[in-house]
């Protein structure tokens, strides 16, 4: 008995001292505490700051095709846009290797064309909804004399508003040359 006493007695000693900071011999030194894990400082969301941000980025895509600018335009495309649009192209038997292979053929059809210039003139965001790192810009425009919503969905892609998805123009045809 008294070995099992005696050693109890050693085991709460070696606690002790170790809670104490005091070494004891063939007792491994105790560690410091790992200091506090910093939470990530990602700044909270700016709503004013967002929305300003996606109407410039719708605003300035279609700036960029009414000036025929198709590396600006694409630059505004979220990946899965740009090959949204190419695969739309090869289905219709258009092939498009880049965005702006894509932009090119689609603004080859004239009617197209008119469409994205006439929204990218007139068109006015009455809305725009942020949900995260996705966003609904709600608009009207007037196309072919006749006024109409559209939509263009955006996501938040390495901190940059991007088109994303597919959205509608008005007539309730999918956009012309984006996507959107």
């Amino acid at each position: 008995m008294k070995t099992i006493r005696t050693a109890v007695a050693a085991a709460a000693l070696v606690a002790a001292l170790a809670g104490c900071g005091t070494p004891v011999a063939g007792t491994p030194a105790a560690q410091p505490a790992p200091p506090p894990t910093q939470a990530p400082t990602t700044p909270p969301p700016d709503p004013e700051a967002d929305r300003e941000a996606i109407e410039t980025v719708f605003h300035d895509y279609y700036r960029a095709l009414r000036a025929r600018d198709f590396t600006t335009a694409c630059s505004y495309n979220a990946p899965e846009t740009t090959s949204r649009l190419l695969a739309d192209l090869h289905a219709r038997g258009v092939e498009a290797g880049t965005c702006e292979e894509g932009m090119t053929a689609v603004y080859a059809i004239p009617s197209n064309a008119r469409v994205v210039e006439q929204v990218g003139q007139n068109a006015t965001i009455e809305d725009v909804t942020v949900n995260g790192d996705q966003a609904t810009v709600n608009w009207t425009s007037k196309v072919n004399g006749r006024s109409g919503p559209g939509t263009t969905n955006l996501r938040r892609v390495d901190g940059r508003w991007l088109l994303s998805g597919s959205g509608t123009t008005p007539g309730g045809g999918a956009g012309a040359a984006s996507g959107t």
